[in-house]
C-alpha cells in the first residue's frame, strides 16, 4: 500500500502553489486530485507586486504603472512606481508550479471522501478507488450560496487594428450605468493592439454569457473599436463573503485557497493571498494561518453588506479612488492599507449607510 506525503484536491492554482512552495525542492511523491481538464483553463490572475509576490516576477505577463477607475463622466488616474498592477496567466503559473523535483502523481478523479486511519488518510474517490497519504491540502470551495453577493465575469481576447489600444495603462474599473445593478468594465491592454476586454458584475445571480457579451460590444462601440478578432474568452465567479470553512481538528488537514479564507471578498481578490496563504503555511506548525488581518475582514463585512443592502453604481469607489492615491489604493487592495489610509477609506464611504451596516 503506498502512503503518498500529502494528497491535492483540486489542481487550481492554490492546490498548484501547494506543489510548487511546500513540496518543490523535496523528492517526495505527492498525488493530486482535479476532475477538470487544467489543460485547457487559461485564465489571467490581477494583483499589485507586493513583496510577497516579488519570488514569482519572472513569470508575470505584464505590468502596468497606471490604472484607471470611473465611469462615462469621470476618470481618476492612479499611479504606482514600486508597486505596479500585474498579470500572470494560468498556464504560465501551471506551468511554473509543475516543474519541480518531487514526484507529483496527476489522477483525473472527484474526491468523495477522506477520513483518518493511524497516522495517515484514507481518500476514496467517486469511482470507489482508495488512495492514501500523511496530509491532506483540500481547495475544494462553495463560491455561491444563496443570498450571497457574487462577483461574476465574462471577459473575451480580442485583436484590433494597430495603435488601438494606450498599452503603458489600465482600465481597473469604467462603471456603466445599469438600472439595480453594479457593472464595470475591466480592460488589460497587453499591447497596442491586443487586449482582454471583461464585463463584471456584483449580485446575487450569475447572468448567461449573452448578456456580458452584449455589455463589451456596447462599451467597444463607445470607444469606436467595431472590428476586432476574438482568441479567447475567460469567465469565472468569486464569492463575495467570507467562504472559509472551519478550521480541521487534524493539524494535517489544510483548507487551502477561498476555502481556507485567502479570498478579499469585498474586491475579489485571491490569487496573491492565496500564494501568501501558502507561503505562511509552509513555515508555520499550524494547519491554518490568517491571511487578512482582523480590522480588514470587519471593513470588508461592512461594505459588503452596505452593497447588498443598497443600490450601488459605482459612485463609492469612484469617490474611494479620489481621495487616495495609487500607492494607498493598492495598499489598500492588498490588505497592507495605513491606519491613516484606513480612515481616509472610512470618511469616503457614505455616513449614514455605513453607520446602519454597522449596527446590523
Amino acid at each position: 500500500m503506498k502512503i503518498y506525503k500529502a494528497a491535492i484536491i483540486g489542481l487550481g492554482p492554490s492546490g498548484l502553489a501547494v506543489n510548487k512552495i511546500i513540496y518543490g525542492n523535496n523528492v517526495d511523491e505527492i498525488i493530486a486530485f482535479e476532475n477538470k481538464d487544467i489543460n485547457n483553463r487559461d485564465n489571467f490572475f490581477g494583483f499589485w507586486l507586493a513583496d510577497w509576490m516579488k519570488p514569482f516576477e519572472h513569470i508575470i505577463e505584464k505590468k502596468w504603472f497606471k490604472w484607471t477607475i470611473g465611469n462615462k463622466k469621470i476618470k481618476i488616474t492612479h499611479t504606482s512606481r514600486d508597486k505596479p498592477y500585474c498579470v500572470i496567466s494560468f498556464k504560465k503559473w501551471k506551468k511554473f508550479c509543475l516543474e519541480t523535483k518531487n514526484k507529483l502523481k496527476i489522477k483525473n478523479k472527484k474526491v468523495l471522501k477522506y477520513t483518518p486511519l493511524q497516522n495517515y488518510f484514507k481518500i476514496v474517490t467517486t469511482d470507489n478507488n482508495e488512495y492514501y497519504a500523511e496530509k491532506i491540502y483540500d481547495s475544494r470551495s462553495t463560491k455561491e450560496k444563496k443570498g450571497e453577493l457574487l462577483q461574476h465575469f465574462f471577459g473575451i481576447n480580442i485583436t484590433v487594428p494597430d495603435n488601438t489600444f494606450n498599452d503603458n495603462k489600465l482600465t481597473l474599473m469604467h462603471f456603466t450605468k445599469e438600472k439595480n445593478l453594479l457593472h464595470f468594465m475591466y480592460i488589460l491592454p497587453f499591447s497596442h493592439n491586443k487586449a482582454l476586454v471583461e464585463s463584471t458584475v456584483f449580485s446575487k445571480e450569475v447572468f448567461k454569457n449573452s448578456w456580458y457579451r452584449e455589455k463589451i460590444k456596447d462599451y467597444l462601440k463607445i470607444k469606436n473599436i467595431n472590428t476586432y478578432k476574438e482568441s479567447s474568452v475567460e469567465q469565472g465567479v468569486i464569492p463575495m463573503f467570507f467562504a472559509d470553512e472551519k478550521n480541521s481538528p487534524s493539524l494535517n488537514i489544510f483548507n487551502i485557497g477561498i476555502r481556507g479564507g485567502a479570498c478579499k471578498p469585498s474586491t475579489g481578490y485571491a490569487f496573491s493571498f492565496l500564494i501568501k496563504q501558502v507561503q505562511l503555511l509552509k513555515n508555520s506548525k499550524k494547519n491554518y494561518v490568517n491571511i487578512h488581518k482582523f480590522l480588514e475582514r470587519k471593513m470588508d463585512k461592512i461594505f459588503i453588506s452596505f452593497l447588498k443592502n443598497n443600490n450601488e453604481d459605482g459612485q463609492s469607489f469612484i469617490k474611494l479612488a479620489s481621495n487616495l492615491n495609487g500607492n494607498e489604493f493598492q495598499s489598500f487592495m492588498m490588505g497592507e492599507s495605513s491606519i491613516l489610509t484606513k480612515l481616509k477609506i472610512i470618511k469616503s464611504m457614505p455616513k449614514l449607510q455605513f453607520i446602519k451596516e454597522l449596527f446590523r
